[in-house]
């Protein structure tokens, strides 16, 4: 079996394995968001009214154990959706570099798919937590996008450090075949 086969096969299996988990998981985060952010958050600050209750503290209480579910949950699905991306780099890499794939190759690719896949899931678990970040203290929503936004840049700039070479190479074969297209077109023309 030619090594990009293995390397294609190797990704299916990733994606296999770890798809589903990632989906399931997702769909408790969401009910966990759901029940918390439309039930059981605003009972909290409905509770924590001093004029109905008084429970003061409750809305606080209420989105740190929340957060703290769906923390569990984005981490779980860190892990998996780590994994699934180096299935899909492994697909990309048997697909882009096939018979030129070596192990370097192939974890770059991997590195920079699952820095990728961190900031993806980073994301989506920030857009899920601040209604309930809010709920805690406004500041704290405000101060972890800062910090998302710093690591969102880093990880970027990473990501253009990992695949400089790639798409330099890229770029060259494009021009080489543009350049072999224009000759052979030229030489058609003179032929006519």
């Amino acid at each position: 079996m030619k090594i990009a086969e293995k390397v294609y096969e190797e990704g299916i299996l990733k994606l296999k394995e770890n798809a589903p988990q990632i989906i399931v998981s997702l769909v408790v985060a969401a009910l966990i968001w759901l029940f918390g952010v439309l039930v059981f958050i605003p009972l909290a600050d409905m509770l924590g009214n001093p004029y109905l209750f008084g429970l003061t503290a409750l809305k606080p209480i209420i989105s740190i154990i929340i957060g703290l579910a769906l923390l569990f949950i984005f981490l779980r699905i860190a892990k998996d959706f780590g994994e699934l991306m180096d299935g899909i780099a492994d697909i990309i890499a048997a697909i882009i570099a096939g018979e030129r794939i070596t192990d370097e190759k192939l974890k770059k690719y991997r590195r920079g798919f699952r820095g990728l896949a961190y900031l993806i899931v980073v994301i989506i678990a920030y857009i899920f937590a601040l209604p309930i970040l809010a709920g805690i203290a406004p500041v704290i929503a405000g101060i972890v996008l800062i910090l998302i936004v710093i690591w969102a840049v880093i990880v970027l700039i990473n990501l253009g450090n990992i695949f400089h070479a790639e798409i330099e190479e890229g770029v060259r074969l494009a021009i080489k075949k543009l350049e072999e297209s224009y000759k052979k077109a030229k030489e058609e023309e003179k032929q006519q």
